[in-house]
């Protein structure tokens, strides 16, 4: 699914041959977030081409060799949608796949996007108050060390809540709904 959804998403964008798409995993330093590995890029090119997400074509510049330039078909549209949707709804939060849903969020609609980031917010204040609850319950039974586990994690589900709610109002507040309304 990661790999679907980084390849349209950035596919999205424009155009792009395989090299380009490892350039911009590179650029964006997705092989070590979101755990992209160069060689799975171009298999899920053919995945996605062979499925009718993606089209291509091939061209040549001067004396180089021909490459495949791949483009989204509005099948892979509609995939990458559904994707972006279900990373950020990801209810696996120890291997959280939102952070792709965040980068690719201009594949759904300002509505549905909005909405989406609305549930992560209840499931994030949920496991944190569980996570609180847990904390409580555990001191003076369970050894610091494992109870520094459970802080750690609850510290970052709060910086991730503080950096989603952020997001929400991002949203909210975006009057045009494309990319460029979001620089800063």
């Amino acid at each position: 699914m990661k790999y679907e959804l980084m390849v349209m998403g950035f596919l999205m964008d424009r155009p792009m041959y395989g090299y380009q798409l490892i350039q911009e995993v590179k650029i964006h330093r997705m092989d070590s977030w979101a755990k992209i590995s160069p060689p799975m890029v171009y298999k899920t090119l053919a995945k996605l081409h062979q499925n009718k997400m993606i089209k291509s074509h091939t061209e040549r510049e001067g004396l180089m060799p021909e490459r495949k330039v791949y483009r989204m078909t509005s099948r892979g549209s509609e995939r990458l949608a559904s994707l972006v949707e279900r990373s950020l709804m990801d209810k696996n939060l120890t291997h959280d796949l939102s952070n792709l849903g965040y980068f690719f969020i201009f594949a759904l609609s300002r509505d549905k996007a909005l909405e989406c980031l609305k549930q992560k917010q209840i499931l994030l204040e949920r496991a944190i108050k569980s996570m609180e609850r847990r904390l409580e319950d555990f001191k003076g039974k369970t050894p610091l060390n494992r109870l520094m586990v459970i802080e750690k994690d609850l510290d970052r589900f709060k910086s991730e809540l503080s950096q989603l709610k952020q997001m929400i109002v991002k949203v909210s507040d975006c009057k045009e709904w494309k990319a460029e309304a979001f620089f800063e």
